[in-house]
């Protein structure tokens, strides 16, 4: 059977800084409360995609040592990020995955408002095998990629994260390996004003 990896990018409450830049505007308890309710919605995204694509396991790509085994971490198995930037992170990640799986796809936790059926729609399209597959985010980053072959780490380094130009540097890197079918636009909360729409999806409940 074809197996594919889920992971997911996190941070362990307690052991690290938890959404810095939107404590900034609303305060760190309410930045916590969202990342934690984000971390439950997250989880439950990830169990409906385990069930609705077969061979597909999820995990938990933990940014801390210390947090690897941490009872909130404690329904999928648990990777460490390793260190230095969020290139070299995602591509250690990547390297470990793509070593037992046949694809592997990564997620944040800061989308929860995703909906299962665009989370299992960029699996299934990832488990084809053809091309690569980005989920671009409103801010010019991303909330999903997934591939399906070794990758040299200065494919993923070389890129700009955290900036307006972080997809579309992704696709220009990874272009000589191949192309890259894209997923419907979306947004993750990193601002006052992101959480203000994630509430006001919460309470229409989308």
């Amino acid at each position: 059977m074809t197996t594919g990896a889920l992971i997911i990018f996190v941070k362990t409450p307690g052991f690290s800084p938890i959404k810095t830049r939107l404590a900034a505007e609303v305060g760190d308890d309410t930045a916590a409360q969202f990342y934690l309710s984000a971390i439950k919605k997250t989880e439950s995204l990830a169990m409906e995609a385990m069930k609705r694509c077969p061979g597909l396991i999820a995990y938990w790509a933990v940014a801390e040592p210390a947090g690897i085994g941490h009872n909130i971490w404690r329904n999928f198995s648990n990777l460490w990020q390793g260190d230095g930037s969020l290139g070299e992170r995602m591509s250690y990640i990547y390297d470990q995955a793509i070593a037992r799986h046949d694809y592997v796809c990564f997620l944040g936790a800061d989308s929860p408002h995703l909906s299962a059926d665009v989370l299992c729609e960029g699996i299934l399209k990832t488990s084809w095998r053809k091309n690569f597959v980005l989920g671009p985010a409103l801010d010019g980053g991303f909330y999903f990629f997934g591939g399906s072959i070794p990758l040299p780490k200065e494919l993923w380094t070389c890129v700009n994260y955290s900036k307006d130009s972080t997809a579309r540097e992704l696709r220009e890197s990874f272009y000589p390996l191949g192309e890259f079918d894209l997923l419907p636009e979306n947004f993750d909360i990193d601002t006052a004003q992101d959480l203000k729409k994630y509430n006001a999806l919460v309470t229409k409940g989308v």
